[in-house]
């Protein structure tokens, strides 16, 4: 069974769940949008304990620039430490 992306009027959030990063990234579905995260076309989710995975407009954002053979050098965009990784 596919499940239908959904559109939010008026404006995206900074942070989404998958139906919404789905619809945001413009895919078919949201086990469309999840293939191409696995494939690491999009970046993977942020996971707290306790919350939904979501992702981050500017993180899609950069990812559909990349592809599409754009730098994007915009300050405002948040960075990561990498000692949170580890």
């Amino acid at each position: 069974m596919s499940r239908k992306p959904h559109y939010p009027n008026g404006a995206w959030p900074i942070e989404m769940r998958a139906e919404t990063a789905a619809a945001y990234c413009d895919d078919p579905s949201v086990e469309a949008f999840l293939a191409k995260v696995k494939l690491g076309v999009y970046p993977s989710p942020c996971r707290q304990s306790g919350t939904l995975p979501k992702w981050h407009r500017a993180k899609l954002d950069q990812a559909i620039a990349h592809r599409h053979g754009l730098v994007v050098h915009d300050a405002s965009l948040p960075t990561e430490d990498v000692a949170e990784l580890i």
